[in-house]
C-alpha cells in the first residue's frame, strides 16, 4: 500500500463516497458472476441511509479506505452477529492491497470486541479473495434481494 492510504472510521460526510464505491463494485466486479436482473436488484438495495444507520450503531463498525486522496472502499461489521456485512473496493483500485487492508482491520476490530471468529456471505466473484485470506467455505447459500430475486453466495468463516 502507498503512503497515501488512510484507513479510518467512516463519518456521515463519507456516505456518498461509500455509495459510489459500493455501486461501482457491484456494477463492474459482480457482473462476472451474476446476470443483469440480479445486479439491478442488488443496486436497488444500496442506500446511503443504511450507511448512516451503521455509523450511528455502536454494535456495528463502518470504515473507509482513502487512496490517492479519495475513498475507494469500505467495510461494515456487525459485532452482535460476528459478521462482515460488506467489504467493497472500487474496481479501478483492485489488486492494490486495499481489500486486504480493509479485511485485516475488520478482523482486528472483531477480535478487539472479543469475537473468536468472523463469518460472511461471499459473492461468487469474491470467494477466491476470502480463501486467500484464510476463510473457509461452510456451505452454498441463497439470499433474497427482493421478493422475486435471490442471489447465490457462499457462507464463509475465519477463526480470529
Amino acid at each position: 500500500m502507498s503512503l497515501l492510504t488512510i484507513l479510518r472510521p467512516a463519518t456521515e460526510n463519507d456516505c456518498r463516497f461509500i455509495h459510489n464505491a459500493h455501486l461501482h463494485a457491484v456494477q463492474y466486479t459482480c457482473i462476472r458472476s451474476y446476470n443483469e436482473r440480479v445486479l439491478q436488484a442488488w443496486e436497488a438495495l444500496l442506500d446511503m441511509e443504511s450507511y448512516r444507520a451503521t455509523i450511528n450503531d455502536s454494535s456495528k463498525a463502518l470504515w473507509v479506505i482513502e487512496y490517492k486522496g479519495a475513498i475507494q472502499g469500505f467495510f461494515q461489521v456487525d459485532f452482535k452477529e460476528a459478521q462482515l456485512d460488506a467489504l467493497y473496493v472500487h474496481p479501478l483500485f483492485h489488486n492494490q492491497g486495499l481489500g486486504t487492508a480493509l479485511l485485516r482491520r475488520a478482523e482486528a476490530l472483531a477480535a478487539s470486541k472479543g469475537l473468536c471468529f468472523l463469518k460472511l456471505y461471499a459473492s461468487l466473484n469474491s470467494i477466491p479473495f476470502y480463501h486467500l485470506n484464510g476463510y473457509e467455505s461452510l456451505c452454498e447459500a441463497v439470499l433474497p434481494l427482493n421478493q422475486d430475486v435471490k442471489v447465490k453466495c457462499e457462507l464463509m468463516r475465519k477463526y480470529l
